[in-house]
């Protein structure tokens, strides 16, 4: 526990103790009117560590998400690879997504908006990758963000693909501002789906070019 955590965790307890001495020395006239209020005053401020850790426990369940989602995109397979193979292309599809940085030895760094604005970054490493078929990555272990990824390719005819994405995103810290701004925010699961359907509209709005392995 921090001394910070540690001295407000004392203040609020000597808040809830004040107040409760209070609300015990009312006695109906208006001295115990006043000490009512007072009390009332207290222990509502020694409620509001455990309110503000209940909001930011809220939150942080409205910002992480599980995803298990497939599309069917009107492009061929050697196209729909080549441009999710390049993490670098996913800030065009994905609003939240800043930047990507891949060091073409698979690994790569991320940045992100959270739903306050401010700018995460962690860093991801490729776990599977098969030409054509599938790539999966995962946040590194001391990562502020923990974050897993699975695609599968899979050819329709030789014009459509289909998408099989497992997603999971869990951010390991959120303040007070991204609490605020998360709840107001639609879910990360909502928004993910929403992600997937602007990779089809992307991809399907290229001009054709030649398939690439």
């Amino acid at each position: 526990m921090s001394d910070t955590t540690r001295h407000f965790g004392l203040t609020s307890l000597a808040a809830a103790l004040a107040g409760g001495i209070a609300l015990g020395a009312a006695d109906g006239r208006r001295r115990g009117a006043l000490a009512r209020i007072a009390g009332i005053a207290l222990l509502g401020y020694a409620a509001l560590p455990t309110a503000e850790a209940a909001f930011s426990d809220a939150a942080a369940r409205r910002r992480s998400a599980r995803l298990h989602e497939f599309i069917e995109v009107d492009r061929p397979i050697g196209e729909v690879w080549a441009f999710l193979k390049n993490f670098e292309n996913l800030p065009r599809v994905i609003g939240s997504i800043r930047s990507v940085v891949d060091y073409e030895d698979g690994r790569s760094h991320w940045e992100a908006y959270a739903p306050s604005g401010r700018l995460e970054a962690w860093d991801v490493v490729i776990t599977k990758y098969v030409t054509r078929s599938v790539i999966g990555w995962r946040s590194v272990p001391d990562a502020d963000i923990e974050m897993s990824g699975l695609v599968r390719f899979t050819p329709i005819g030789a014009e459509r693909t289909r998408l099989d994405v497992e997603l999971a995103y869990r951010p390991k810290h959120t303040t007070l501002n991204d609490a605020v701004h998360a709840m107001l925010a639609p879910k990360q699961r909502r928004q993910l789906r929403d992600d997937l359907h602007h990779l089809r509209f992307y991809l399907e709005s290229l001009p054709d070019t030649p398939a690439v392995a």
